[in-house]
């Protein structure tokens, strides 16, 4: 019985020693919180600039822009949370599924931003701004498709009663 005991104690050391090391690697370099919100960012630039040169759809885009704007710094804050939940928690109790929550709902509203500038690319007049509007989209999406990998990566985390904090959440 003592050796069952032992056995158990070093393999649960190790998932606990495992869920710190990933934490450790997580926090080496850029976190995708700040890359996220660099991003984003840039993207609002350009597409304030796509804006300026088509008066046929430059109000929405810069809605749409503004709107972007307003909603990266509660992802990005969510993002982070949720990077630097101690490895141990979330081990025992699995990843923050509060703000992985709240960062899907977000995911959903850059959706709507997508659609609404894909509509304005229909509406608009100049061939430049079409490309680069285009291109701005293209980005948006791309960087949508990594927050769902972030939330999914997150969300797949190994955990010991995580399946009980999601029954009762």
């Amino acid at each position: 019985m003592n050796k069952k005991f032992y056995i158990s104690a070093v393999v649960l050391f190790a998932f606990i020693f495992a869920g710190s090391a990933s934490a450790f690697a997580e926090g080496k370099g850029e976190k995708m919180s700040e890359q996220h919100r660099n991003n984003v960012a840039k993207v609002v630039e350009e597409l304030e600039k796509v804006a300026n040169k088509d008066g046929a759809i430059g109000e929405e885009v810069k809605t749409v822009a503004q709107e972007e704007k307003d909603t990266v710094a509660g992802v990005s804050e969510k993002m982070e949370k949720v990077e630097s939940r101690n490895g141990f928690k979330t081990f025992l109790i699995g990843s923050d599924y509060k703000n992985l929550g709240a960062i899907r709902s977000e995911i959903v509203t850059t959706q709507n931003h997508i659609d609404r500038l894909t509509k304005s690319l229909e509406r608009a007049t100049s061939t430049e701004a079409k490309a680069e509007l285009q291109a701005q989209i293209d980005s948006l999406k791309g960087i949508q498709t990594k927050v769902e990998t972030f939330v999914k990566d997150h969300e797949g985390k190994f955990s010991l009663f995580g399946w009980l904090v999601k029954m009762f959440q």
